[in-house]
Parts: structure tokens; sequence; C-alpha cells
């Protein structure tokens, strides 16, 4: 039934309304309402109306209370479309007009069986497999085989890049990958409005940006291009030999939940994401429009790949991909509403 007080929907056989406080007492056909001051709110013709489940329409077939629920449920699902939308539009805004984010998807090493491994000192031959699940033996760099040397490389490298601040151009594009979407029952009609915030790679623009513009290169708000020291963070890494002495450098992250924002100048970070990427925290921005429907919200940032090109011996690099996966999970008074956006930063075209 309808608390008469707040009307809002509440358990038939509830005798206190759990959004105000009103007491019920009473029968089904007429109900005594006392508020917790004191205040008599009995039902009668001058009081405030609200229907029990006794009351029919006239052609008897809906009773006006579940008409009234039905209209009540669909206000509330589309507050949810409206916060759902303005959570994953604010995301994908952000990372429009945010630094180096992301890149071209998720490559592990394994040995031939399939199973993850981490090379050991030495090897010059180690199995990958790729995005598409091609599992193909590569050439490798005796000195970058453990994650603990390519870390060191590639931060070597990107802190360089930063330093040159060479000319480059950026592309971005996201998408939604359908079967990481769930918005119960209103996803038929929310996802297409959803994808109105999303970029495809076919659409994305290619910006062109002038050199000595470093901040626009990974990580935002240091002056360094990698800050991450800690080799167990990595899921994993391999390094891959080219032709034309290019070096292929691949890491994937272990999973962070809702990480923070770099400080300006940082020179260190104990995260994981921050380090290497420039995350978004929607949550803050949000909060004012999602206090109603929201219970709690959360951010997955989940198997964030970086893909680095380079030439080995001039360390100058060719392309730098950045790929990740935001996880987004929010509780609703109605449902759990649960989606993906995923994220792909290409810097290409370096000019020194």
């Amino acid at each position: 039934m309808l608390c008469p007080e707040c009307n809002k929907i509440i358990d038939d056989d509830s005798r206190f309304c759990r959004f105000c406080g009103v007491e019920f007492i009473g029968e089904e056909e007429q109900i005594e309402i006392i508020r917790e001051d004191g205040t008599d709110y009995s039902t009668g013709e001058d009081e405030t109306t609200f229907f029990t489940e006794s009351e029919t329409d006239e052609d008897g077939d809906e009773t006006a209370y579940e008409k009234d629920k039905r209209k009540k449920t669909f206000s509330i699902q589309l507050v949810i479309v409206i916060v759902v939308l303005a959570i994953i539009g604010s995301v994908i805004a952000a990372v429009g007009f945010g630094t180096g984010m992301f890149g071209a998807g998720k490559e592990t090493v394994t040995d031939a069986a399939g199973e993850k491994v981490r090379p050991g000192w030495g090897t010059t031959e180690i199995t990958v497999k790729d995005v598409d699940g091609t599992i193909r033996v590569i050439e490798s760099d005796k000195s970058l085989v453990t994650p603990s040397q390519i870390l060191t490389e590639y931060t070597e490298v990107v802190n360089s890049l930063k330093d040159d601040a060479p000319a480059f151009s950026i592309t971005r594009y996201q998408n939604l990958p359908s079967d990481k979407q769930n918005l119960g029952s209103v996803a038929e009609f929310v996802l297409p409005i959803i994808e109105k915030y999303v970029t495809s790679k076919s659409a994305a623009k290619t910006e062109d940006v002038i050199a000595g513009n470093s901040n626009r290169l990974p990580v935002k708000d240091s002056s360094y291009g990698c800050l991450l020291t800690d080799e167990t963070k990595i899921k994993n890494a391999y390094c891959e030999i080219l032709p034309d002495n290019m070096y292929k450098i691949v890491m994937t992250f272990n999973d962070e939940l809702n990480p923070s924002h770099l400080a300006a100048g940082a020179e260190s970070s104990d995260g994981i994401i921050n380090a290497v990427f420039d995350p978004y925290d929607a949550a803050e921005q949000i909060t004012a429009i999602s206090s109603m429907v929201m219970h709690d919200i959360n951010f997955n940032y989940t198997d964030c790949t970086v893909t680095l090109i380079y030439d080995c011996d001039t360390k100058q690099v060719d392309s730098v991909n950045m790929t990740m996966n935001i996880d987004i999970t929010a509780k609703t008074i109605l449902m759990d509403i649960k989606a993906r956006i995923v994220d792909v930063t290409e810097f290409t075209g370096f000019v020194y």
C-alpha cells in the first residue's frame, strides 16, 4: 500500500512507514494514522486519500492501489534510468577531457599448455595468448623477461617521453560490451540512450597535439610517465622483439577498486591505476543526483592494459595504447545495476 503521509510504497502488513515513521492502526477498510508527533490522520472524506487492495476501479479489473503502485514503480525506474545515464555519461565525458588512458586489450603470457607463466632469466622464446585467442611463440630480449625488468624498461622509456614532449596524436573511443551490461527491466530502452554517449572507433576523431605539451601524456598530474614500482601489481607482462629494431612491451595490471586521483606534482603512488593511467572518480560527481536512489556505487578498474612500441636503441616511442575496463556497480532501491565501459586511447605519430 501507499503511505498517506509521505506517499511512498510500503508493505501491506506494515505497522510503521519505513520512510517517515507514521504508525498504522486499524482494519484494512478504515486505517487510523498517527504521526510520531501525535497528530491523528484517520481516514475520512477530508483526510489524505490513499488506496487499499479492497478498492477496485469501474471495470473491476485492477485495483486503484495497484494502478497507483504501478505508476510509482515506473516513476522510480525512470529516476534510476536518469541516474544510470548520468553515471555512464559522466565517466565517458570525463574520459574525453582526461589525459592518456587506455589501449589495445588483454594479452597474457602462457606456456605451451596455455597456463600463465612469468618467464625466468635468460629465456629468449616465450608463448603468448593474443586477444583473439591465438597462441604464438615470440622472441624476447634476455634482459626483459620478468615483470620487474619489463616495468623498469617501460618506466625508463615513458619517463624519457615526458621529458622530450614530442608532438603526437590522440585517438579516443569507447564501447559497452553487451554481455557486461545488467540494467534490469529498464535495459531494453536504456542501452540505446547510453550508447549515444559512446564514441565508436569508426566515429572517433584524432587530435593533434603540438610539441612541448607533456601533460597530455600519461601520467597527467606528474612529470613522470610511470610511478608504479611494485611489480607484484602486474598480472601479466612480456616484451616482444619486432622487426626494424622495435620492441613491444605489454603489461596487464591487477584489478583496483575506486582508485584515488593523483595529487598534482606527485612523484610516487601506492595505487596501481593512477600510477600508470588517469582514473576518473565519477562517484563524487554524481553524489547529488544519485542520493535518492543509490545506496552504494563502486568503480572497479579491471584488466587495464598498456602496450608500448618503441625503438630499443634510441628509446623513442612509436605508439602507446592504453585500455581501461571500468566496471560500475550500484545498488538502488529497486535493483542492482552493473555496467562496463571500455575506453581506448591510442597515442601515435610521435615527432621528435
